[in-house]
């Protein structure tokens, strides 16, 4: 395979993996031009208990309506009646006095929308766009599971003076039982701490376990946000063996139970994802089902005995409610990293984006840190690259003579490949020299294409005259000098022998322009520096052949 036909497969390739992106993502296109993923709050069936965890089918989901033997199913997927908001630095929460569900989140400093005053809303109670975090105990017939009515004593909460702010709600049973429910929030967190004090009034023991589920209704994303690209979205769990486990939507019901001592269960986004964590030296089970094209993610703890006329209190759940910010999610949980979407290049695209957060430490700007990432990776693979532009050049060079041969002996296939290897060998050049290069450095593109519209950190990040690095350059300055820039890298190089060939390869950078028009800017703002530095490197090192 000679450089000039690998280049050609190069960019066959990445023209198939942007069409098929493209692709994956038509499929769940609504009339509107919205990604559409049909959901809803439901309940769970009953599963057997295992090693003192009980399962799923022991949490009540609603009341009254009936769809099978102990497999109660919501009418309504949104939650009416009185709530408490709470207000701190990044978080505007609204907990439902139903069961002390958390039904709206917004996070106060990420805008819905580029100059939008309204703020992104990652929980919601909007009939259209379900998404709630349940949390209760078990059996419903003697605590309060997500269902039951908690009173609360103000409805409004505020964080100040940087200290930590519990928001407390109570309920009490017939049987005697008395459960407060906290909250706990804390100032540049994106964790809220959930646990249980229960007065036992009751003449009887009570075995209560805790349980956390999250819950979709109908979800309806903006197809602007994620620029066209396909990242994942939908459950996810994370064990103590060190397995991460993404599961689609349709594989809700064919997902086994699973049991682990911590470990956490999320729902995932493009930029954003809500997680329930458990403590961590705990045996827990995660469980998912469907019902009805309904979704659910549910997390039970362990039984904890709580004696007659005795007080106890569970241990505290975290739910995290935020962006898949770098710097956090490090700090958070084990494995709470791999919620950002890196692709099946995971291996690869993780250390170069814990490379480019380390050079904006010190810039302290994300546009010029994808300059110097890219400049590293070029300086990275400067040699093998050397070898394939000094290949190419040499090429160049000898095409003149390639060309006489194949006049000379026009028709005797036979003798033109032997004078045309004669050349090579006189000539000391290998046409096979540049494609081993290039083909080493195909899973870095690709890993900083996945790094770079996944980082929410450039989220309505500006640079220059562009509003956001996230989106589309809103005058196609970018895309059109990328395209000129390939356009002027082609011209470097000898074309391809066969005229088929060469006529594809002119058309890729007209084709490549229209892709990337549509492309997060902070990604065609890497290729454009990555094309700059190969026209600079090759332009060098074809001035040394040529003397």
């Amino acid at each position: 395979m000679n450089t000039q036909k690998l280049f050609l497969f190069i960019a066959i390739f990445l023209t198939i993996f942007l069409l098929w992106d493209k692709w994956e993502l038509t499929q769940s296109i609504d009339e509107n031009g919205n990604i559409v993923t049909q959901t809803a709050i439901v309940g769970i069936d009953s599963p057997s208990a295992e090693n003192d965890v009980p399962l799923a089918a022991e949490v009540p989901v609603a009341e009254n309506t009936f769809t099978e033997v102990s497999s109660p199913v919501m009418e309504d997927s949104n939650i009416s009646g009185a709530y408490t908001t709470v207000v701190t630095d990044l978080l505007t929460v609204q907990i439902s006095n139903k069961g002390g569900t958390i039904i709206s989140a917004f996070l106060n400093d990420y805008p819905t929308e580029l100059y939008s005053d309204q703020t992104f809303e990652l929980l919601s109670n909007s009939p259209e766009s379900i998404f709630h975090a349940q949390s209760g105990l078990i059996p419903a017939d003697q605590m309060p599971t997500h269902q039951s009515e908690f009173t609360s004593e103000r409805q409004e909460y505020f964080l100040q003076n940087n200290n930590e702010l519990i928001v407390p709600l109570s309920w009490k049973g017939d049987n005697g039982i008395e459960v407060t429910k906290y909250f706990y929030f804390k100032p540049d967190s994106y964790i809220i701490e959930v646990d249980y004090q229960i007065r036992n009034n009751s003449l009887t023991d009570q075995n209560v376990s805790s349980y956390t589920q999250l819950a979709h209704g109908a979800i309806i994303e903006s197809s602007g946000m994620a620029m066209g690209m396909q990242n994942f979205s939908g459950g996810a769990t994370y064990n103590d063996e060190e397995v991460f486990e993404k599961i689609d939507f349709e594989d809700f019901d064919s997902t086994p139970k699973t049991s682990s001592i911590g470990g956490w269960a999320a729902m995932i986004q493009h930029y954003f994802f809500t997680a329930w964590i458990p403590n961590d030296s705990q045996k827990h089970t995660y469980s998912t089902k469907t019902s009805r094209g309904n979704y659910l993610l549910t997390t039970v703890n362990p039984t904890v005995r709580v004696a007659a006329g005795t007080t106890a209190s569970l241990e505290k759940n975290q739910l995290y409610v935020g962006p898949k910010e770098h710097v956090r999610l490090e700090e958070l949980a084990p494995g709470l990293d791999k919620t950002v979407d890196y692709g099946f290049l995971f291996i690869v695209a993780k250390p170069l984006s814990i490379f480019l957060h380390w050079i904006y430490s010190f810039v302290g700007d994300w546009a010029i840190s994808i300059v110097l990432l890219t400049l590293s990776i070029k300086l990275a693979f400067y040699k093998l690259s050397e070898k394939s532009f000094r290949s190419m050049a040499g090429m160049k060079k000898l095409a003149p003579r390639l060309q006489k041969i194949k006049e000379t002996y026009e028709g005797d296939k036979q003798k033109i490949g032997k004078k045309t290897m004669e050349l090579y060998r006189t000539e000391k050049i290998n046409p096979a020299a540049g494609c081993l290069p290039i083909l080493v450095q195909i899973p870095v593109f690709i890993s900083v294409y996945w790094v770079l519209i996944e980082m929410v950190e450039l989220r309505m990040t500006p640079f220059l005259y562009l509003p956001d690095l996230a989106m589309k350059d809103p005058y196609f300055i970018l895309p059109l000098i990328m395209g000129a820039s390939m356009w002027f890298q082609q011209r470097l190089n000898p074309p391809p022998a066969d005229p088929i060939q060469a006529k594809i390869m002119m058309m890729l950078p007209v084709v490549f322009t229209v892709f990337f028009l549509w492309f997060p800017s902070g990604l065609v703002l890497y290729w454009v520096t990555n094309n700059v530095l190969s026209i600079a490197q090759q332009v060098y090192i074809n001035k040394k052949i040529n003397g």
